[in-house]
């Protein structure tokens, strides 16, 4: 352990650790629905138009969070690929940084906490867990907001114990100024927060006075105020009356977008969002118990009290916040590795109860994963609903397969049971006394389930891929209609935002009477999706003649020309229900005729 622990050899580790963490799915996974697919359309739209002050998806203002994610998504985007490519790799660069600073910043806080030893394991376990993985692949907020706050912390943590003075207090004001920018409140709160509780519980301030020094705080709020004057200009008024109004307030108030849950919903996720660093969680909390009853030095003691206020202040707050899900506490979870971190340094003196306890959480959670992922690709891998059959059956062309790929099932297969081997490694390992040892197997496990979910199991999920399908569709506008398929108008009743992202800026979303009626208004050749589950009879319509509401229906296609009908299946995994759309290409022109001269 030691010498993985040393000099920059173990950053490099570290930060290898995250970025293979994230990297996991990022170039293969779609653009998910809903917030991804959001956050990415509307950098997509400020480079479109060049207006990087306003945030916008589609028409509608999306004022939110703040303009920080998408400003580092523009600058990914534009230096590795475009807008108009449409990539959603590009948007995801920004939150595996965020996860490499996290990682990092975990690791340089520790080691004046707990040690280089057990900061660095803390960091490691840290770097491959289950949420920081997930987060770190999904291009929106969360990745880099915890890069920030665990800046801010390990700042605060490196100041409490005597190093750096001015200048990490200057790197403390600048982190703060970044995560007000990326996600508003969040980073300041944690930080405001730890800093009230150690100071009611210490009664101690002299380390804090290197914060007072002027610039770090003008730092702060020039890296914010600009923006903020300029979005409240552009939208009169509209953005913080909307943020705090229309967004904040209804999660202080209630369970706001049908996100809710009990108090204690974080704590019964923590086993397995927390895997594997669960493994040494109560050992560590037993350690931290040790320090604040005298067991050990000052030092200790000091360093238990700065992981409590790190951590339970903010996940007291997010306990009790009526609107809850699952990444709210992220925050916290580097303080809960440095403490998982500091467990494993001592396991071999953890109590019984401690390691048995430990042992059933990362077990369950084990086998939770091992079985859950294989069951859910199978039921979502490939799925086909009668009302595909009946449409494949009337000549609607592609949309679904009958079954699962063999090679596909056998590759998920193995993942999830490389990742059980695993996993019964790691507890094997946890018995005996080699550290670096146990470290490396349950290390390896988080990184097995990173590559069986996200690698494996959700790129290869056809099923829920339904707007890369009606993409693959439209690709052969040329073809089927005259016209290039970047040029095509889609008007589409699936008003999933990964549409819009997957398609253009130019798709039209509505009812399914609003994109008739648009289709209607239009001369020229327009893909029209149809979402069969919010369109009752609609399907009824089109093969039989009993419904004469859906007839009308059939008129009006009819009177549109349609010239090719194709289908999409699947499942619309925001709203939990099965579906499928109906691919109408309308308006055909003719194909151009060869250039004589050709």
């Amino acid at each position: 352990m030691a010498e993985l622990a040393k000099g920059i050899r173990a950053y490099i580790i570290i930060g290898l650790l995250a970025a293979l963490s994230a990297l996991a799915g990022i170039f293969t996974m779609p653009a998910l629905d809903r917030d991804e697919s959001r956050f990415a359309q509307a950098t997509a739209q400020m480079l479109e138009s060049g207006d990087f002050v306003r945030i916008n998806f589609l028409d509608e203002a999306r004022n939110k969070k703040p303009v920080g994610i998408h400003w580092m998504q523009a600058v990914s985007v534009a230096a590795f690929s475009s807008a108009e490519a449409r990539e959603i790799w590009a948007y995801r660069l920004p939150s595996l940084l965020g996860v490499i600073l996290a990682a990092l910043a975990c690791f340089w806080g520790g080691q004046r906490l707990i040690g280089r030893e057990a900061a660095f394991a803390g960091a490691a376990l840290f770097a491959v867990t289950v949420l920081l993985g997930i987060e770190g692949g999904i291009a929106k907020t969360d990745a880099m907001l915890v890069g920030c706050t665990t800046l801010a912390m390990a700042a605060l943590a490196n100041l409490r114990f005597g190093e750096g003075g001015r200048k990490t207090a200057i790197l403390f004001w600048f982190a703060i100024g970044l995560g007000a920018l990326i996600k508003g409140p969040v980073t300041p709160m944690a930080a405001g927060l730890a800093l009230i509780v150690l100071f009611a519980w210490e009664r101690k301030a002299r380390w804090m006075k290197p914060l007072l020094f002027w610039p770090g705080p003008l730092l702060a709020i020039a890296m914010v105020l600009p923006w903020l004057i300029s979005i409240q200009i552009a939208t009169d008024g509209g953005f913080l009356r909307q943020a705090i109004g229309d967004d904040m307030a209804p999660k202080l108030v209630g369970a706001a977008e049908r996100h809710g849950g009990i108090f204690g919903y974080h704590l019964l996720l923590l086993p397995l969002l927390f895997f594997p660093a669960i493994l040494f969680l109560i050992p560590g909390a037993g350690r931290v118990a040790n320090a604040l009853r005298g067991k050990d030095s000052d030092q200790a003691a000091g360093a238990a009290r700065f992981l409590i206020a790190w951590a339970i202040p903010v996940w007291l707050v997010f306990e009790f916040l009526p609107t809850k899900l699952p990444h709210y506490v992220l925050p916290a979870y580097p303080a809960l590795a440095l403490m998982a971190g500091w467990g494993l340094m001592q396991l071999t003196k953890a109590a019984a109860w401690q390691k048995w306890v430990s042992w059933a959480l990362f077990a369950f959670a084990g086998l939770v994963f091992a079985i859950a992922l294989p069951v859910l690709f199978v039921v979502y891998g490939n799925n086909a609903s009668w009302d595909a059959v009946r449409l494949s059956l009337g000549g609607f062309e592609g949309g679904f397969q009958l079954g699962l790929d063999p090679a596909t099932a056998a590759i998920v297969f193995l993942t999830a049971a490389i990742f059980a081997g695993l996993t019964g490694a790691t507890l094997v390992a946890a018995r005996g006394r080699s550290v670096a040892l146990v470290l490396c197997l349950a290390v390896a496990s988080g990184l097995g389930w990173q590559v069986m979910a996200r690698g494996a199991a959700a790129p290869n999920a056809y099923a829920v891929r339904l707007a890369d399908q009606v993409r693959a569709a439209r690709s052969y506008s040329q073809t089927i209609a005259g016209i290039a398929p970047e040029e095509i108008v889609t008007a589409s009743s699936y008003t999933e935002p990964s549409l819009v992202f997957s398609l253009g800026t130019d798709t039209v979303l509505g009812t399914a009477e609003e994109v008739l009626a648009f289709a209607e208004s239009r001369e020229e050749p327009i893909l029209l999706v149809l979402d069969t589950s919010r369109a009752p009879g609609l399907i009824d319509g089109l093969m039989t003649s009993e419904a004469p509401d859906a007839d009308s229906i059939a008129d009006r296609l009819q009177n549109l020309g349609v010239c090719h009908e194709g289908l999409a299946s699947g499942t619309n995994y925001s709203r939990g229900d099965e579906t499928t759309l109906l691919l109408l290409f309308t308006r055909c022109l003719p194909e151009p005729l060869n250039d004589p001269q050709d």
